[in-house]
């Protein structure tokens, strides 16, 4: 069987990045996925990646994560074409380079915070009634180093990353007695879309720019998306059924510095 044959999962940020990498990878494994993202197009792409070998195992779904509204909806879509859910994993996020409490704008504060943490508040607000309905579940949410280490041009991704271990930690201990375990992974700066847009150069310039963070990492790169979607399995399945409340590093060794 499967490791998650049977299972359902909704996986925010799916169209691109970490949030592609999971819902390719848990889908491999035999889930259905309710691929959500802000872009519908992006969304579309990787459903019918995931159909393409498994016909019928993923969805596309069009939502704002910051708004309750369609966060509400999307779940409830989600939950009707697959007749229940298992789990979330939380991968919406942004970041802006956005300097520290001096530099940072009121507008750019409230962005990091409103799509890294209260997407977070409102995919559990919707979803964890859901998978209690399902006899319980997991749910996964990407933090950060991050959120443990700081960096001193980025006030609001520190915040809001730090928020997500804490609040991970806190919906981890309200709802084990619901027999859902609540787990989040902090990868080290990854090779993504989001970071190639946030360096803002392409070619060699790009790719210098990339060896320049990851200097810093033992092993030597940047977190790749199918590190963190291979960690994100381990905590979805039974395998770690007895960890919950864990912010899990995968971040090539650059925390025991």
């Amino acid at each position: 069987m499967a490791r998650f044959e049977n299972s359902i999962f909704i996986v925010t940020g799916g169209g691109s990045g970490l949030g592609r990498a999971t819902s390719l990878r848990l889908a491999s494994e035999g889930a259905r996925i309710g691929v959500l993202d802000l872009q519908l197009k992006s969304a579309e792409t990787v459903a019918e990646e995931i159909n393409a070998v498994a016909e019928g195992h993923a969805i596309a779904l069009e939502a704002d994560v910051t708004e309750a509204d369609a966060v509400e909806s999307a779940v409830a879509q989600a939950t009707t074409e697959f007749g229940g859910l298992h789990g979330v994993v939380n991968c919406a996020g942004i970041a802006l380079g956005e300097g520290g409490v001096v530099d940072c704008t009121e507008k750019a504060w409230d962005t990091m915070m409103n799509v890294n943490v209260k997407s977070i508040f409102l995919t559990g607000k919707y979803a964890i009634p859901e998978i209690v309905k399902s006899g319980g579940g997991s749910i996964v949410n990407i933090a950060s180093v991050f959120g443990f280490v700081v960096n001193k041009d980025e006030c609001a991704y520190a915040a809001s990353k730090g928020a997500v271990v804490n609040l991970t930690r806190q919906m981890a201990l309200q709802h084990a007695s619901d027999k859902i375990r609540v787990n989040a992974v902090c990868p080290a700066d990854a090779d993504t879309p989001l970071i190639d847009g946030l360096i803002g150069k392409t070619g060699a310039e790009l790719e210098a720019e990339k060896a320049e963070l990851a200097a810093p990492i033992p092993m030597g790169h940047l977190t790749k998306p199918d590190d963190v979607a291979a960690a994100i399995s381990f905590l979805l399945s039974s395998d770690s059924e007895f960890i919950t409340g864990v912010s899990l590093p995968v971040d090539g060794g650059f925390l025991v510095q």
